[in-house]
Parts: C-alpha cells; sequence; structure tokens
C-alpha cells in the first residue's frame, strides 16, 4: 500500500483531511526509496519505527478539524493495514535472522554520546544485534539526518564503511505471512471508494 492510500485510510479512522496524514505515512514508507520490495517494511513498519515517528513529529498532530491525535496511533494504524492487523516489535521481524550471517555488524562507539545512543536503539530495544543494520547502513545515515541533523549524518558517515542496506536486507528471510501480507479489508475500503 502506498502512503496516499494510508493517509486516505487515516482521514476515515481520525477525520480531518488526507493531507494531515501524509507526512507521517511519507516517512514510515521511506525506506522504499532504499529498498524497493516488502522487505523495506522490516526497518520502520514497527514499535522502533514508531518510536522514531514521534522523534521526528512530536508526540501529537493537530488535524483539519482541530482533533489532537497520537503520533502513536497513525504510526500503528500504518503498520497494522500493511501488516494483516500486527503492530510487531523489532524481535518480531528479526527473530529469524542468523547472526553469524551479518557477523560484520558490530557496534560502532561515537564520541558523541546522543549519536551514540541513537545509533545502539534498536539494539537497546531488542537484544539483537543485527538490528544494527538499522542505524548501521546508509539508511541508518538518513534517518540520523532526519532526526539528529545534518552533522551527526555526517559524523557517523564517517564510522559507516559502505554498508548499504540493500546488501544487508539480503540476509533476512521472513517466514511470517503477516510479514508480506497488508490488511485486504483495508484495501477493499479504499477500493470501494469509502474515504
Amino acid at each position: 500500500m502506498n502512503y496516499w492510500k494510508h493517509s486516505l485510510l487515516s482521514k476515515k479512522k481520525f477525520g480531518g483531511v488526507t493531507e494531515d496524514y501524509l507526512d507521517i505515512h511519507k516517512f514510515i514508507d521511506v525506506s522504499k526509496l532504499f529498498y524497493f520490495d516488502f522487505k523495506h517494511r522490516i526497518l520502520l513498519h514497527n514499535t522502533y519505527g514508531i518510536d522514531i515517528c514521534i522523534q521526528k513529529f512530536g508526540e501529537t498532530l493537530v488535524n483539519s478539524e482541530n482533533k489532537t491525535l497520537l503520533i502513536r496511533d497513525i504510526a500503528a494504524e500504518h503498520c497494522k493495514e500493511d501488516l494483516m492487523g500486527v503492530v510487531p516489535t523489532l524481535n518480531n521481524w528479526f527473530k529469524y535472522v542468523d547472526e553469524l550471517q551479518l557477523k560484520f555488524i558490530k557496534p560502532i562507539n561515537p564520541t558523541d554520546s546522543k549519536l551514540k545512543e541513537f545509533i545502539l536503539r534498536p539494539f537497546m530495544m531488542s537484544g539483537l544485534k543485527s538490528t544494527l543494520i538499522i542505524t548501521q547502513s546508509n539508511f541508518g545515515i538518513y534517518l540520523t539526518k532526519e532526526i539528529l541533523g545534518i552533522d551527526y549524518a555526517l559524523e557517523l558517515a564517517n564510522y559507516i564503511q559502505e554498508q548499504s542496506i540493500n546488501e544487508l536486507l539480503q540476509h533476512i528471510k521472513l517466514k511470517d505471512k503477516w510479514q508480506y501480507s497488508p490488511d485486504l479489508k483495508q484495501l477493499k475500503s479504499i477500493e470501494n471508494g469509502i474515504n
């Protein structure tokens, strides 16, 4: 499902206009620019991605009907719409990953504590070193720019040696149906013109 369809569903669920939600859904799906395959969802379609959305957009959004909504709820609905009603954790996505396949992923140790905390957040949330592919890759540099700013992104780029998220995602196997199937009822409501 694309971010416009997610925005249509948010309008239906939360009120306001479609454009109220476009930036949030576009951000959650930005990983498609790095990996145009349903595996892109591994990166932000989870509780970690919801947390990153809150960092980027704040705790709440006031829509065009002057209704205050939690960013968390909008982002969680995006996950549910794409993943058969599931809002997964990083552990749900990475549970089948053989850590040995990603043995070259070692936590980097920047001197700046803010950058270090940002880079280690996926690992701290999951306990799985493999989740560091999110922040220790070209996608991580992008996320760092979006959340911490360009100076932090450039610093992170100094630590990362050509780790493309495109290559890293090749090591991840999807075995559960929810990981690659959208909620068909949600899609039908858009196709039937129910806005």
